[in-house]
Formats: C-alpha cells, structure tokens, sequence
C-alpha cells in the first residue's frame, strides 16, 4: 500500500490509484473534470484537474493521470491551484455561447457548476467567438451543437472504448476542431445516447427529450430497468406524475454508466394515461376489489384444476404474496410468463423481463408445451397468456394495469400497477437482488399488488418492508444492492 497527505489527511491507497481517485475514494475530495469518466478511460486534455504536488506549484499535475507516490503531498485548493483552474475556465468559455437559458443541460451542466466555482463573472475576450455547427443531427436520436462543445473527447472515447467502433470523430485542428460524423453517416448504435449523458457540457442533446422540461421541475427516482433481464440501474424522472425519461445510473456491478437505447425510451410504456385500470370488475360490470377478491375466492374453491400465470415483471415480494395465498387455496401449479426480444454480448439480455430469476427463486416454472386441462387460470401482471392455456375454461381472473382483448372474457378483473410504481426486488440475470423504488404513484383505485393477495390470505402484512425480510428469507438471505448516483 502507498500512504499519501492529500489535503492535510493522510489516505493509504493501492499502487496504481490516481490523485483524483484517492481524493474522491477515500476522502470524498472531489476534484473538478470534463475528460476523465471512470468506465471510459484517462485522457488527460481538459486540464482542469490541475492539483499541487510535494508543493510544485510551478509544475501542477494532472490528477485524472498522476499515480499517487509514497509519502506524496497533495494540495487539490491551493492558491496555485485555484488560479490555474480558473485559467482553464476562463480559456473554456472563451467560444461558449451564453445560452444556458435555453439549454438542455442547465441544472445539471458540470460546465456550468464549475464556472460558478471557479469562473471570473466576466470576459476579458472581445473578439467575435467561433461560430461552429449547430442543430447537427447525428442520429434520430442524438443532437449535436458544435459550439458548446468544449471538446473532452468523451463521445468518441465512448465509441472507441466501450462500443469498439468509431461512428464520430474529431475533424480539422486547433479552434477549428470540431466532432463530426464519419463517413457511414447517421449513428446506428443502440447504446448511442449514452453519450448524451456523459457529455459534460449540453453539446449533445437526446432528442426524445428536448425541451420537453426543466430538470429542476422534475421528480426524481434511483430504481432499476424493466426492459431485460440485466436490470440495468437508472434514475427515472417525471414531471407531474408522468416519466419524461430514463437515465443509468451508474453500478459497476450490474451496468457500470450504461444503458440501452430501447430500455431508455421504455418510460413511454409505462404511462398508461386514460388505459388504466382503475377499481375492479366483475363479468365486466364495475365492483369493488373486495367484492372482487371475494368472487375469485369463490371461483378457486379447492384449488383442484386451477393454475397461477404471474409475471416476471412483478417484485419477488408480489410473487410471495401469491404463492402463499395460492398454497392457502390448494393451488399448487405456478406458472411464470418471461417475454424474449434480441439480445447482445454488451449488457441487452434476451430475457425481456426484469424478474425471472426471482420468479425461478420462489418455485415458479415455465409454462410446459403441454400443459394440463385446466378449469381455471389466474392471471398476476403484465404478461402474454399462451392460447392453448385459455381453453376450455370455467373461468378466468386477470389482474393487471391495463385491458386488453382477453378482458371480456375475464370473470374477475382487478388493477395492477406497472414496473415503475411498485416498490420491492427484483433478481437480475446474474442472481443480484436489487432494490425497486416507485417513480410515480398511479393515483386512486390502483392498490398495491401485493396487498390483494395479502387480502384474501387474511394475514397481517403491515408493510411491504417486512415482506421483503420474507423475500430475502426465501432468497437465502441476499442483500439488495442499489448504488447511488455517480458521474
């Protein structure tokens, strides 16, 4: 181990650490950057990771590059350091255009931060600025503006590194650089937009969700992806009790920064709008979920010839209630409906739901290319019901968030809530639990999904907390793990 004093404080760190990974590790320190990013690499061309080293200040270095060194002091504020950091600002903003009104990145631009902290509140530069490409439109998913680019290199080191290609690049030289298209033109890659985030400047844009709001309007939630199996981390934001968009969130351990395209622009599914099901229903007439709970009860009976279909997209806590409620009534076939799409070797996977190892976990299986006769089926979430099983029915129970054509067949309909309004676990494909959190709230008539089942087994679950300590029980005691925001 390396013992160094970094701001008065003495850390000891492995070979190899940098001053900035030290500082931010170890100490909380964290020290201004535009090019380094974590999952893609050092670069070392912004500069404004400048810090004092063994009291050089003639020689700052570059923290994102400079390993630590025994017995190294380090000052990250020194008056050599502020100044130079102020330069670096200075020299940044020389050609930025002053829209940060109109910008997309306003309240959560590093560019903009940073000028707060370290810029001088005014111009020294007289000039006419650059004017470079504007509106450059990338993709049909990514914007580019040419003259808020502050040139880190992020976007191309992100192709190069992570995706292993090279769709953009850096074109002419000195102040008339500028990132442009290569020559197969428009982006195609479906991990495109992550550059969107980890552009520290607003120079690109998704979009989706231009102008579409403020982020200091909007609601924030850290929760996890129901596009695949992965279970990719995000922050999901709404405005309103609508999602606007999904952003990652970064956990080295499930999805490092990174996140599809098709799971970013999902939040669209998730509002229902005037689709929702609200309250209950009984041979299509409305009823209240206790006279309906109280039917589905007197149409399982004994449980002989009855089958449970749950989703792979409701919560391990979900799927408890059920299966305890479902061997209370005799029902003893448990059935699990994961959906498939294409996969990758990045992070997609070909299971499109984001719980089927829990649902595996917990004793449901997969429905059998011949399954038996069946009087009735039980239908929990959002999952696509194969025809064969529908045959021959007495009856059948669907609980979900929307209808669909198989509603007016249903006996019983109850309310159901989707992926980003429930609170529970999910196990990813690798066998991690992680913790979800609701984004919205669906409003009145919607219940928990759990409750209805806690409901008709009579058992006194105050919370859905204690019956995650039933969940992680049943799991072996795995612990959720959900990490908080990084850059």
């Amino acid at each position: 181990m390396i013992t160094l004093t970094i701001d008065g404080r003495q850390v000891e760190v492995a070979p190899g650490t940098t001053i900035l990974e030290a500082a931010r590790d170890q100490l909380g320190i964290e020290i201004p950057h535009y090019c380094y990013h974590r999952d893609i690499g050092i670069d070392g061309n912004c500069r404004i990771c400048l810090v004092e080293v063994n009291g050089n200040s003639a020689k700052l270095a570059i923290s994102c590059k400079q390993p630590c060194g025994d017995k190294m002091d380090v000052q990250t504020a020194s008056p050599a350091v502020v100044a130079a950091r102020k330069g670096v600002m200075e020299f940044l903003l020389i050609n930025h255009p002053l829209d940060c009104t109109i910008c997309d990145q306003a309240g959560e631009c590093p560019l903009q931060e940073y000028s707060y902290e370290y810029g001088s509140g005014d111009s020294r530069f007289v000039e006419r600025k650059r004017n470079k490409p504007k509106h450059v439109e990338f993709s049909d998913k990514v914007m580019f503006d040419g003259e808020r680019c502050i040139l880190c290199t992020r976007c191309t080191r992100f192709f190069e590194t992570v995706r292993e290609c090279r769709p953009i690049g850096v074109e002419n030289m000195g102040g008339k650089s500028t990132i442009t298209l290569g020559p197969n033109g428009p982006i195609a890659d479906p991990y495109q937009m992550n550059i969107v985030d980890i552009c520290p400047v607003g120079a690109l844009t998704s979009r989706d969700f231009r102008f579409k709001q403020r982020v200091w309007f909007m609601d924030f939630a850290d929760t996890v992806c129901a596009g695949c199996a992965r279970g990719c981390n995000i922050t999901a934001g709404a405005y309103q009790g609508k999602l606007l968009r999904f952003v990652p969130r970064r956990n080295p351990e499930v999805n490092k920064s990174w996140m599809c395209d098709d799971g970013r622009l999902s939040y669209k599914d998730h509002n229902l709008g005037d689709a929702r099901l609200r309250g209950a229903k009984i041979a299509g007439e409305p009823a209240s979920i206790d006279d309906a709970l109280a039917k589905l009860a007197e149409l399982v009976g004994d449980g002989q010839g009855v089958a449970v279909l749950a989703s792979t997209k409701d919560t391990c806590e979900e799927l408890l209630a059920l299966k305890t409620w479902a061997a209370s009534a005799g029902v003893t076939t448990l059935w699990h409906g994961a959906a498939t799409w294409s996969g990758d070797d990045f992070l997609r996977c070909e299971d499109a739901t984001p719980n089927t190892a829990g649902a595996k976990a917990l004793g449901y299986e997969p429905v059998p290319a011949q399954a038996p006769a069946l009087r009735g089926l039980v239908v929990a979430g959002d999952v696509d019901v194969p025809p064969a099983l529908l045959a021959g029915l007495d009856f059948l129970v669907l609980q979900r968030a929307t209808e669909t054509e198989l509603s007016a067949g249903a006996v019983v309909l109850l309310p159901g809530r989707t992926p980003l309004e429930k609170k529970g676990t999910w196990v990813n494909v690798d066998g991690l639990a992680q913790d979800v959190r609701p984004a919205v709230e669906p409003g009145p008539g919607v219940p928990e999904d759990w409750t209805l089942w806690r409901d008709l087994l009579g058992e006194s679950w105050p919370s859905v907390k204690s019956l995650t300590l039933r969940v992680r029980a049943e799991l072996g005691g795995a612990d959720g793990r959900l990490v908080a925001s990084e850059s």
